[in-house]
């Protein structure tokens, strides 16, 4: 397996071209770019620019993150600045995805996104119904670009689509070649505490676009969120097993460390990053030495 790392780590204490030197010193194989980063790169730099970094450099270019989609976006319902912001975004990973020789975007479903909102209220039917649309939708948009979607199911409450079971009807209803998954252990594990990843077995292995890597706190349901998510080698989360599950059904891709942990956000973009592929390379050389 190729390990990457996803700029979320350090998204509050470093910077897209902080993130490339250091990923690549640390050893990483791969990074993947968050949107909003790139937006600030961009106001000093070009895609050019990024191109060319990548051209000269180990390291490369993997899924941007994310686009979070929303039950009335790309329909008659939808509000039209809404719409185009969140479709601008898109596009842009399309744009640049093209340019510097990235294939994925990561969209994540409908979700309730006040963490003190409550759960998500909509109904699966209704969820069901939408994602397929809107999927289907956008890979019609990035199909001349030759981008690939990452469909990510989000585990906790106020999310639409929680378990690998839903995440897996809409892909297969989707039907689409640049249509299929990025699997996250955390967000697995945010489903009920979640350690048995078996149902991973069922799904359109091929459709594997991705794979988030990592850990979280053993705290009460109630207190768990994406902020609680921590490096492997700690926390609550069997990343033995999930990797295991994994290299069982023959998957050999990427694995992404994907952090959103105030603490780290606290630290200097070296440890952050440092540590991150430190702890996550420890794990995937434990699960490749146990095979």
């Amino acid at each position: 397996m190729k390990i990457s790392y996803n700029e979320a780590c350090a998204k509050d204490c470093s910077t897209l071209e902080k993130d490339l030197v250091l990923a690549e010193k640390a050893g990483f194989d791969f990074i993947e770019i968050r949107i909003d980063m790139l937006r600030k790169y961009l106001v000093s730099h070009t895609l050019d620019d990024l191109k060319a970094f990548f051209e000269k450099s180990r390291i490369k270019p993997h899924a941007f993150n994310a686009i979070y989609i929303y039950p009335e976006f790309l329909s008659e319902r939808d509000n039209p600045a809404r719409q185009d912001a969140l479709l601008d975004e898109f596009i842009l990973a399309c744009v640049a995805g093209k340019a510097i020789g990235s294939e994925y975007i990561i969209v994540v479903p409908p979700l309730q996104r006040d963490p003190n909102g409550g759960p998500y209220t909509g109904s699966w039917d209704e969820t069901y119904k939408e994602c397929v649309r809107i999927l289907r939708t956008l890979s019609d948009y990035a199909a001349p670009y030759g981008m690939k979607l990452c469909f990510e199911l989000v585990g906790f409450e106020r999310s639409s689509v929680r378990s690998i079971e839903a995440v897996d009807k809409i892909v297969r209803a989707v039907d689409r070649d640049n249509v299929g998954f990025v699997f996250d252990s955390y967000n697995i594990y945010l489903n009920g505490g979640l350690n048995d990843f078996s149902a991973l077995k069922n799904v359109q292995k091929e459709k594997i676009f991705a794979v988030h890597l990592m850990s979280g706190d053993d705290v009460p349901a109630s207190e768990r969120g994406q902020d609680k998510r921590c490096f492997c080698g700690e926390g609550a989360v069997d990343t033995d097993a999930f990797l295991r599950t994994l290299r069982e059904i023959g998957y050999d891709g990427m694995v992404s460390v994907e952090t959103f942990r105030p603490e780290y956000w606290k630290k200097s973009p070296e440890w952050v990053i440092e540590n991150a592929y430190r702890t996550t390379a420890a794990a995937v050389q434990k699960s490749e030495e146990a095979r």
